[in-house]
């Protein structure tokens, strides 16, 4: 184990040259290698510098899973929860983002590209809210 705060730093730097952490997950990877006091400190730093933001981290997440790869409402808040989140951090930003509208748009434009008879389950399995679902399969019906 590491006793020195610079090299917290420095790690830490080289991780975040790499991706983006969610404070959490940084946390952990610092961890095994460091003292806890050293890890506190190093984190502070990050944020006061901006360079580590989980509310910038959320925005992110929420747009690559939501717009790009086109996940369910459910399934974005899976992948926020899994990667340490909080609720209380990303709750009104997953509202703001994704909304009901875009949820439904991108079932929409996935609906034209699947066919019908299993576009239910493929939609509920890719974290979409039943009654979006519900309202997308009626909207393909009046076709």
């Amino acid at each position: 184990m590491h006793n020195d705060e610079q090299s917290a730093l420095k790690y830490s730097l080289y991780l975040l040259s790499f991706k983006d952490y969610s404070e959490y997950e940084l946390r952990k990877k610092l961890a095994g290698k460091f003292d806890v006091c050293f890890i506190d400190n190093v984190i502070a730093k990050l944020k006061e510098k901006g360079l580590l933001s989980d509310k910038q981290y959320v925005e992110k997440i929420i747009r690559r899973y939501g717009s790009i790869k086109k996940y369910g409402y459910f399934k974005v808040e899976q992948e926020l929860r899994k990667r340490g989140l909080k609720k209380e951090v990303y709750e009104n930003l997953l509202s703001e983002i994704y909304t009901e509208a875009k949820e439904e748009e991108n079932a929409l434009s996935i609906a034209f590209k699947r066919p019908r008879e299993k576009l239910e389950k493929y939609l509920l399995s890719r974290g979409y809210r039943s009654y979006i679902v519900r309202k997308v399969l009626a909207l393909l019906e009046k076709e």
